[in-house]
């Protein structure tokens, strides 16, 4: 059995890696996200659908965008 590809850091330095991929290291690429701040974007046909991040980077987005107020 081979081992599963890992995530590659794209040059805007969010780490990609294919949803099919994905499900076998989601424990990893959460831990990636809380512990060292890594985004993860996963891609289907190498397009990006959506990004780990955590609740913080949200909050602190949409406090960014006026979408919430502190």
């Amino acid at each position: 059995m081979t081992a599963a590809p890992k995530p590659e850091l794209a040059a805007d330095g969010i780490q990609e890696l294919a949803l099919t991929h994905a499900r076998a290291q989601l424990t990893t690429l959460i831990e990636d996200a809380r512990e060292r701040d890594v985004m993860t974007a996963l891609t289907v046909r190498g397009r990006r659908r959506i990004c780990l991040v955590t609740p913080e980077f949200v909050e602190e987005a949409l406090r960014l965008m006026g979408k919430r107020s502190d």
